[in-house]
Parts: structure tokens; C-alpha cells; sequence
């Protein structure tokens, strides 16, 4: 179990790689299911299915985090290589 401090790193961390890749999608809206994606799959998520996600999100279906899975124009590779880059940037 991780404790507060590191967890509160941890959400800045990933809000500074959201407003990095950000731009890569063309509206605020598949950047904000992107966001609650992949907080979704880090969180203390029992399944990681589309319902729970999406619950765990808020949401009240799992529509618009699997629109952005299947429907929502981006490119994974570009999400890929600004992954790495900020990986490789950022010190530890």
C-alpha cells in the first residue's frame, strides 16, 4: 500500500504527462477520458473492465471511455513517444 505523500507525487506526475500529451488529441473531451483511463487503471480498481473504469471515473456508462478506445481520432504512437519522452526527462 503506498502512503499519502507518494500518492499525491504520484497524481502530479501523471497531471504534468496529461498536460504534456494533451495536445496530441484534437478536444478537450477524449483528453479528459484519457485522463480518467488511465487513472482508472492505476486506481484501486477491482476489474479493470469498462464498467468499473468507467464508475470509478464518475461516469454513469462506460460509452465515453470506450469511444475513446475505439471511435475517438488519435494516434497511439504519437501518446507513445510522449510517454518516453517525459519518462526520459524526468529525473528520479
Amino acid at each position: 500500500m503506498i502512503n499519502e505523500p507518494a500518492a499525491e507525487s504520484w497524481d502530479r506526475e501523471l497531471e504534468d504527462l496529461f498536460l504534456r500529451a494533451g495536445h496530441r488529441f484534437s478536444r478537450v473531451e477524449p483528453r479528459r477520458r484519457m485522463r480518467d483511463y488511465v487513472r482508472g487503471l492505476l486506481g484501486p480498481v477491482g476489474r479493470k473492465n469498462g464498467w468499473q473504469l468507467a464508475e470509478y471515473a464518475g461516469h454513469v456508462t462506460p460509452d465515453d471511455l470506450q469511444h475513446l478506445l475505439a471511435g475517438a481520432r488519435w494516434d497511439a504512437d504519437e501518446i507513445r513517444e510522449e510517454l518516453q519522452h517525459y519518462v526520459c526527462r524526468t529525473p528520479r
